[in-house]
């Protein structure tokens, strides 16, 4: 019997039928202009070899001691990063800085890319399946991209470089993993040249709102959510 974390699996938003009714909710939810446009962008990374696809974690080759303890690999467009973006920047009244994006639990690196490609100096993505890993690999050889960097790595252990300026969590994992996670980025906090953000998209825990100041919560049209932090 499997233990993985009960969200482990989401491939069936793989299938036709998924795809369809996402199809459907986006022209009713953005209209057909924007929803045009994700579909050229989806277009544009088929084109170049590049696999954002879902995938569940039961098979693959994990590391680090919390390997119990992840989610689903959903990844994250780029209309979706650059509207948290754009609303982290509106609560904190300011231009983000934007010298090194951390994705946690990176998948195949569909946010590290997408931060390149908005305006970050640099991306690192922290995942803990090889497979996963290793496509991302592949996926920033195809788009051509320097100073993004996939590491395949425990979260509970990574320490965040000293000039981070924004941390990102797309539901990566449970609270177990989430705990030691930001301990780790407490500990280290003072080394930090930058002040540094976190942006927490369909939250599964309570881990950041006892330990940190939560700046806003926001709930998108699509349903999902994003908790912002100041660390």
């Amino acid at each position: 019997m499997r233990e993985t974390h009960t969200n482990a699996d989401m491939s069936h938003q793989n299938r036709i039928g998924y795809k369809l009714d996402v199809l459907l909710n986006s022209l009713r939810a953005n209209g057909f202009l924007l929803t045009l446009r994700k579909m050229f962008q989806r277009i544009y990374l088929k084109i170049k070899g590049v696999d954002f696809s879902t995938q569940n974690i039961y098979d693959l080759t994990r590391t680090g001691e919390y390997q119990e303890h992840g989610t689903a690999l959903v990844s994250s467009s780029k209309d979706f990063l650059i509207q948290l973006i754009k609303d982290l920047e509106s609560v904190i009244e300011t231009p983000l800085c934007k010298e090194l994006f951390i994705d946690y639990g990176s998948g195949k690196g569909a946010a590290i890319i997408h931060a390149k490609k908005i305006g970050f100096k640099q991306s690192i993505g922290v995942e803990f399946a090889k497979e996963l890993h290793e496509t991302a690999v592949e996926n920033i050889k195809k788009m051509k991209l320097e100073n993004v960097e996939s590491l395949y790595a425990d979260a509970a252990t990574y320490v965040p470089p000293k000039n981070v300026s924004v941390i990102y969590f797309f539901n990566p994992f449970d609270e177990v993993v989430m705990q030691k996670v930001i301990e780790n980025i407490l500990e280290h906090k003072a080394s930090f040249e930058n002040e540094v953000y976190i942006i927490y998209a369909n939250a599964s825990c309570k881990v950041l709102k006892d330990r940190l100041t939560l700046l806003k919560e926001v709930t998108y049209p699509s349903g999902s959510t994003a908790d912002f932090f100041k660390v």
